[in-house]
């Protein structure tokens, strides 16, 4: 093995992440991801109706 190889992969601290976009603010912080998980909830509904149970078996999220 190489030294390559055994080197480990940084992990992101994604909420620091968050939190640098919004310049340091938690509540925006917080109200910018309530607000993506609301039309990520959207498009899965879409989802669910487009798809009809014939493709997912009858399989609902």
């Amino acid at each position: 093995m190489t030294a390559e190889a055994n080197r480990e992969v940084p992990q992101r601290d994604e909420a620091a992440e968050v939190l640098a976009i919004h310049k340091g603010d938690p509540i925006e912080a917080i109200r910018s991801l309530l607000a993506d998980r609301a039309r990520l909830e959207e498009r899965l509904a879409t989802a669910v109706v487009i798809m009809g149970s014939g493709y997912t078996r009858g399989w609902r999220p």
